[in-house]
């Protein structure tokens, strides 16, 4: 790297985790805007000109690019599918995409447009603006939670986010995590500490789904809270009602009651649909039907 001039490299004395170590580059960063992007990507021809074109429309906007696929086994480059949606979550927390409201939709699809939540940690910020909203927050380890917490920090207080069309960078999705996490680090203890300073009675949604998160330690979140407070930050319910008006649709706070439940039999053989976990993606057989399991088998919405 001694042949690139613009290249720094910083190392840590022990492992820090991708939050921690991001914050360290930043930290060095001299350039107005900071670029954030994980090792194993690829940017795509021209891609940093449309972000920062928008930057510097308004310093307060944080700019994703389309996030492509680069394909774990043989690097084959595609797009993702459905290409451009918005950034979204349900109630576990979990990432999700949603579609383009109608409302929001330009008559040029290159035009770029105001996503709730940003997939992970690609995009560019204004540098200055970056450390008034107090950079990552120090108290998540490792991996995993950050992007909510900087997406729901730039909205509640005073910035926007938007996902930019023309700017293109694959990523390899990875079918396992090739590091070991620490013991007693878990997402869990981050997704946590990010519902209990930015998400207020929303929270609470979180909770009903995971009940384990509602006892676990967050750590000290007195820093934050201040920070909060002296940004002036708006609430998580402006935020659901203004930014993330559409996610309820796909992802309702409160699941409706099923509008139909029992058992699904075909007529000629008498043979049950049967699940063994009740969960997304597991398979489904055909078994013979049994009465009186005390469980109801299907619901509509399943």
């Amino acid at each position: 790297m001694v042949r690139l001039p613009k290249v720094r490299i910083l190392r840590t004395k022990k492992r820090e985790g991708l939050i921690r170590t991001r914050l360290l580059g930043a930290g060095a960063a001299k350039g107005e805007v900071i670029t954030f992007l994980d090792s194993h990507c690829e940017a795509n021809v021209n891609w940093l000109p449309p972000l920062l074109d928008r930057i510097a429309q308004n310093r307060k906007t944080i700019v994703c690019p389309m996030i492509d696929v680069i394909d774990h086994d043989n690097f084959g480059y595609e797009t993702q599918a459905g290409d451009a949606m918005r950034g979204a979550f349900d109630w576990e927390m979990y990432y999700k995409r949603i579609p383009i409201p109608t409302e929001l939709q330009k008559d040029d699809p290159s035009e770029p447009f105001e996503s709730p939540v940003m997939a992970g940690g690609l995009f560019a910020v204004d540098r200055k603006w970056f450390w008034e909203l107090g950079g990552y927050d120090t108290g998540l380890e490792i991996w995993g939670g950050e992007q909510y917490e900087i997406s729901f920090k730039v909205w509640m207080c005073g910035g926007r986010m938007e996902d930019i069309p023309c700017s293109r960078v694959g990523h390899i999705y990875r079918k396992y995590v090739p590091y070991k996490v620490p013991g007693g680090v878990s997402l869990a203890r981050n997704l946590k500490r990010v519902a209990e300073v930015w998400m207020d009675e929303y929270a609470e949604y979180v909770y009903q789904r995971r009940p384990e998160y509602r006892h676990l330690s967050a750590g000290d979140m007195t820093a934050q809270k201040e920070l909060r407070n002296r940004l002036n930050c708006k609430s998580f319910k402006w935020f659901m009602g203004e930014v993330a008006w559409d996610l309820p649709k796909h992802y309702p706070p409160v699941e409706p009651p099923a509008a139909a439940w029992g058992e699904v039999r075909n007529a000629g053989s008498g043979m049950c649909m049967e699940s063994k976990h009740f969960v997304s993606g597991s398979p489904i057989r055909l078994e013979s039907c049994v009465k009186g399991w005390g469980e109801v088998s299907w619901s509509h919405g399943q």
